[in-house]
């Protein structure tokens, strides 16, 4: 089940200055649930997955990516091209799984703007195994921060 509701929010990027926010003014944003069950989904809720998207324009950030959240984005308006970042909570695979998938759809979408992606130590070094082993090619940089 996806809810929606308006909320006023500031998105900063943890350890950031204010000259390197993702996003350092108060903007008007759409909270967007793609996934609220925690652990394993459920028939009718996907793992952690939450959007954010600016009311004004196209822009969106995704906050955790667990297993599944790329086929509930292709269920919203939301693209990959406007993806601004993704955010990862902490490293359970309930907020991390459906990073590769998200990835590569964003590739094979056409996408080639850097992609920051907020997120602990571990999910580097896992996404660069992953790519290695399955040959996972990106046509764009990941920034991790």
């Amino acid at each position: 089940m996806r809810m929606e509701m308006r909320i006023q929010a500031c998105l900063v990027a943890s350890n950031a200055t204010p000259s390197s926010s993702l996003l350092t003014r108060q903007s008007d944003m759409n909270l967007l649930f793609l996934g609220t069950s925690a652990g394993v989904p459920t028939k009718t809720r996907n793992v952690s997955g939450v959007a954010l998207h600016e009311s004004k324009g196209k822009g969106w950030y995704l906050v955790d990516c667990g297993e599944g959240t790329q086929h509930q984005v292709l269920h919203t308006k939301l693209t990959f091209h406007s993806l601004k970042a993704i955010l990862i909570t902490h490293v359970h695979g309930d907020h991390c799984y459906g990073l590769p998938g998200i990835l590569a759809s964003a590739a094979m979408g056409g996408r080639t703007a850097p992609l920051p992606l907020v997120a602990p130590k571990g999910i580097q070094t896992w996404l660069e195994a992953t790519c290695a082993v399955t040959q996972l090619c990106l046509l764009f940089a990941l920034e991790f921060r």
